[in-house]
């Protein structure tokens, strides 16, 4: 069967938020050249046994081949510019200048390659007063105003389980971003370089969800958002987000609470004077107290069942393990069972960008540290005397 990106090549220098980018594009036929850093990685670090059970849990290092080199060693670096004149795509998430110090830069590459498409992942970009201001996800979500909206009213901050900025802000506009410029590439025979900044990509999110800021200058409230979370009966908890107005008046009736049919503007905090005004806030806190009865005289899932039948917005707040068990999730096969070599039976997560025709795979597991050194150079010409060299060298372990 052939695959959506077979044919592309892409040379991966990237570490965390490019690995998950350059993953989703080898599930989708990509070939991936993992550059592992060479000897930062020290021998012993961990023991062949560990190696391999990691590696076949590694969902991120799927379906992509290994090269361990030593980039301060100039016989590495030569190796870098032979793949490079056969690469497509090359993908960084260094701090910006680290490339141009190990001279795998853009400009270095594209002057080996002029149709090379180069992909930078950064906290602040390229460029900029704070592009070399060390920072992590919580860093760019408070920068971008995320956590500003996140927790209860008047109550304290909440930083999310999952990495917002790193993936949504980072990973996923890089492949977009790599896939436009492909395309682009293919209309005017020009590689480019790709400028990713997580931090850019949270302020994307937070003015897409926020708009109306710009043209009221006015920013919502910490924890005031058309959902909210409500214990149950057994002690677990779903969340509502009635949004609509026939979402909110079935779930109003459902609850036996007819009477906030007519909150629902004050309850949703769906405009900047609901938000803010001294009467919406007392609606929504009437309502969430009531609510908050209700929804303790019912089991989670007896709710789930009388909510979704009368087609209105909820969900339950599963645990992981309900998660990937959960009859949705299984279906959509979002979770695989693998069968490893080594290791035996392998679950990991699925592939979730659906294509009717050319599927994404599950082809091979992560590859082990540079296991992939040898084949490689041999494709590229070496010799079993120049490997050693290279060896010699330090270029390669």
């Amino acid at each position: 069967m052939v695959m959506a990106l077979e044919g592309i090549r892409i040379l991966d220098f990237s570490h965390t938020i490019g690995a998950y980018c350059t993953r989703l594009l080898a599930d989708l036929g990509a070939d991936v050249l993992k550059v592992e850093q060479y000897p930062r990685r020290f021998a012993g670090e961990v023991s062949e046994e560990e190696e391999i059970r990691s590696a076949a849990f590694n969902a991120s290092g799927r379906n992509k081949r290994s090269i361990a080199l030593d980039l301060k060693v100039p016989e590495a670096r030569e190796i870098v510019y032979r793949l490079a004149r056969e690469t497509d795509v090359v993908m960084e998430d260094f701090r910006p200048g680290v490339t141009a110090r190990l001279g795998v830069d853009y400009p270095t590459l594209a002057a080996v390659n002029p149709r090379i498409v180069y992909c930078s992942i950064s906290g602040y970009g390229q460029s900029g007063p704070y592009a070399q201001v060390p920072g992590h996800d919580p860093n760019y979500l408070g920068f971008a105003g995320v956590l500003e909206t996140m927790g209860v009213p008047d109550g304290p901050y909440c930083l999310p389980g999952v990495l917002v900025a790193d993936y949504a802000g980072g990973s996923m506009p890089a492949a977009i971003g790599i896939l436009t410029a492909l395309l682009a590439r293919e209309k005017t025979g020009q590689g480019q370089h790709i400028d990713i900044a997580m931090a850019d990509g949270v302020i994307a999110l937070v003015a897409a969800s926020h708009g109306s800021y710009f043209a009221t200058g006015l920013a919502p409230k910490r924890g005031e958002r058309p959902a909210h979370v409500y214990e149950t009966k057994d002690g677990k908890r779903l969340v509502v987000a009635p949004t609509e107005p026939w979402f909110w008046e079935r779930l109003c009736r459902a609850l036996g609470l007819e009477q906030y049919i007519s909150y629902h503007h004050d309850a949703q905090a769906r405009t900047p004077e609901h938000q803010y005004s001294d009467e919406g806030r007392r609606r929504r806190e009437e309502v969430i107290a009531a609510f908050t009865a209700v929804f303790k005289t019912r089991t989670r899932d007896e709710w789930l069942r009388l909510l979704w039948d009368i087609d209105t917005c909820a969900a339950p707040v599963y645990t992981f393990e309900e998660v990937f068990s959960d009859p949705q999730v299984l279906h959509r096969q979002m979770v695989v069972d693998l069968d490893h070599p080594q290791v035996g039976n392998v679950r990991q997560v699925g592939i979730h960008i659906k294509l009717s025709e050319t599927p994404g795979q599950v082809r091979s597991f992560a590859p082990r540290f540079g296991e992939h050194t040898e084949a490689v150079l041999n494709t590229l010409g070496y010799s079993p005397e120049a490997v050693q060299r290279l060896r010699h060298s330090g270029a390669i372990p």
